[in-house]
């Protein structure tokens, strides 16, 4: 069994999506997940980036982009068009304004 079966993937149009719901330039991701800019580039234009000394960077920049909170519907999971998705998690200190209150102040 091939490896890339057991890795979930990650398209184009859901990393352009998930850097902007994080408001993340592409320098920022390419930093954290530690991946070249011009990768990073040619990754979101769908084009196969050449030369690829490393096949760990989409694993890493999906690995990065959870840790910020997104989470990612691949395709024939619960979604509306029942297609690839993605949607941001509510960070752990994050409290809904109709629960703001002297006592969770911080």
């Amino acid at each position: 069994m091939a490896s890339s079966n057991l890795t979930p993937t990650l398209s184009a149009a859901q990393c352009r999506a998930a850097r902007a719901l994080l408001d993340w330039p592409a320098d920022e991701l390419a930093s954290r997940a530690r991946v070249p800019g011009t990768w990073l580039e040619a990754f979101e234009q769908g084009a196969e980036p050449g030369g690829d000394d490393d096949p760990g960077e989409t694993a890493r920049l999906r690995r990065t982009l959870e840790a910020a909170g997104v989470e990612f519907l691949d395709s024939g999971l619960a979604s509306a068009g029942g297609g690839p998705g993605l949607r941001v998690r509510a960070p752990a200190d994050y409290i809904p304004a109709e629960q703001l209150n002297s006592a969770n102040d911080g």
